[in-house]
């Protein structure tokens, strides 16, 4: 008896082609996915710690000034008192002057060297005469310097900080302090200097602490005074240190946060920006390329289907290309004429060609984006400390420019920060054109710039500082008018062998020459030989 052969069923040819198609396909977007939101997310953690640190230095060198400013106003004060009958009737009108010509205290408080109130500026809640008991008060007694308290309540329930300075005559004998009080809670100079934060898209902010930790400015005034100490930012503050990382707040909060001293008082600034601000971002730009690549995807799915009715042959090697293309070989290259008598397999490998490219262009894009600045086209910060750390480890010898424009900020509040960015971009192309064909333009930040001059010596960096700063003196910039630069020189190995201390000589450098009037240049090896001298 003969059986009949039972067909075996399977799946159909074309089927199984469409499949490892689409299949190669999706993990080669899945793996560039991956990769597109690893490289996007450590390039926007490494920029936004260091901005971050960044503005954190920047405002503790405002508020370092501010305090400095103040106690030299109460020095004036105590000076003009110090041979003046402290309770004479005069007195209060004097106060009310020196009140009226400081912007920086809510009040002025005369106290005797018994503890007594003997005047205050403004006069308005009857204090003349009483014997404040706070810690501020008596440690000024006691100390018989210049002082600056913690937050406490004073006896208008007000929650203040106090400023004091010493009162002596001529013969040195105390008679007191004055002392100027800053209202935390309400208006006073750190929010006209420092400006009153408004929300952001980030949740970034800042706050300044005391040498205890204690809050005395933050955004939300109800946690003015609380103490933070806990927090190991706030922890390196009180010990002097200076820096950038990633920290979990007194409030169980993740934070890239930057952090730095202002020694002037004993207080710290913290700048910091919320973790999940940089998961946000990186998964919307991953988000935006899956949505820009999904027409291609859908097209390929269309196209491969319609061909596979189409393929018989060669199987074996359009499996072969599907997997090493799965298998993210950069190195493929399209089949054309071993299948070029096959039309229907040449436009099915044309269509896998378009959209591997596709995602290795946006791949690129990316990269490219790590490592350039998005305003003005310059390489940017992480990229200058690589390129940087190679040449230290060659041992290639190098000079470093930094400059600053001089009173940006005036650009800025004055034509806006769209004209304000056109200068940016205007100063980065003078620089683009100064540059040596192995030298590099960087972006630092704000408006900070770097030039990297391989091989060149000190007096040839600063030939090519002077060219950029009189090219930007002497042109016209986009808001109608000049601006100037000052700049600052060092070179490596001559300066430092460490490139973090060669970067921070030539920013020494700069601030020299901000402090010798602007729009100048001055190399770190004139300030060694001063300090000789």
């Amino acid at each position: 008896m003969v059986y009949p052969i039972r067909p075996r069923r399977g799946f159909k040819l074309s089927s199984i082609i469409s499949f490892v198609v689409i299949l190669s396909v999706l993990i080669t977007i899945f793996i560039s996915t991956i990769i597109g939101y690893n490289t996007e997310r450590k390039s926007l953690f490494n920029n936004t710690i260091e901005m971050n640190g960044i503005a954190a230095l920047n405002l503790s060198k405002t508020t370092e000034s501010l305090v400095v400013s103040m106690q030299k106003s109460l020095k004036v004060t105590a000076d003009y008192f110090s041979d003046v009958e402290l309770r004479d009737r005069n007195v209060l009108s004097q106060l009310d002057f020196f009140m009226g010509t400081s912007p920086y205290f809510n009040s002025l408080t005369i106290v005797d060297k018994s503890g007594v109130i003997v005047s205050t500026s403004p006069n308005n809640l009857n204090l003349i005469g009483s014997k404040p008991t706070s810690e501020a008060t008596l440690e000024s007694l006691r100390l018989k310097k210049p002082y600056i308290s913690k937050p406490f309540h004073a006896i208008t329930n007000r929650l203040i900080v106090m400023v004091s300075h010493p009162i002596f005559d001529h013969n040195g004998n105390y008679k007191g302090f004055v002392g100027g009080s800053i209202y935390l809670q309400q208006a006073n100079i750190f929010r006209d200097i420092l400006g009153v934060q408004a929300s952001t898209t980030s949740g970034s902010y800042f706050y300044v602490v005391d040498s205890s930790g204690n809050l005395i400015y933050h955004p939300d005034k109800d946690r003015i005074s609380d103490n933070v100490s806990s927090n190991p930012v706030v922890q390196k503050l009180m010990q002097g240190l200076a820096g950038a990382q990633r920290v979990i707040n007194s409030q169980g909060q993740d934070f890239l946060a930057g952090f730095a001293p202002v020694p002037a008082a004993g207080w710290g600034i913290v700048s910091q920006t919320p973790q999940d601000h940089i998961t946000n971002i990186s998964a919307n730009v991953i988000r935006e390329m899956m949505k820009f690549s999904a027409p291609f995807v859908l097209l390929l799915v269309i196209i491969s289907f319609w061909l596979s009715r189409k393929l018989a042959h060669p199987l074996t090697r359009l499996a072969t290309y599907a997997s090493r293309l799965s298998g993210g070989d950069e190195s493929l290259k399209p089949l054309t004429s071993d299948v070029s008598w096959n039309y229907e397999a040449n436009q099915l490998l044309d269509t896998v060609a378009v959209a591997f490219n596709k995602l290795r262009e946006q791949k690129e894009m990316l990269h490219a984006e790590a490592n350039t600045d998005a305003l003005t086209g310059l390489t940017n910060r992480r990229t200058m400390g690589a390129i940087t750390s190679l040449w230290k480890q060659q041992g290639t010898p190098f000079s470093v420019i930094i400059m600053d424009l001089d009173h940006f900020k005036n650009v800025n509040d004055r034509h806006g920060h769209h004209m304000g960015d056109e200068v940016l971009k205007f100063v980065a192309g003078i620089m683009l054109s100064e540059k040596g064909p192995d030298d590099y333009c960087c972006r630092f930040g704000g408006e900070e710039f770097t030039m990297l001059l391989p091989y060149a010596s000190e007096d040839e960096a600063v030939q090519v500082a002077e060219r950029i700063r009189l090219r930007i003196e002497q042109s016209v910039t986009p808001i109608g008018e000049s601006v100037t630069m000052s700049l600052g020189v060092a070179t490596f190995p001559e300066v430092s062998e460490e490139v973090f201390e060669l970067f921070k000589y030539a920013d020494q450098a700069l601030y020299q020459a901000k402090r010798d009037g602007r729009n100048r240049t001055v190399a770190y090896s004139s300030l060694l030989q001063l300090t000789r001298i």
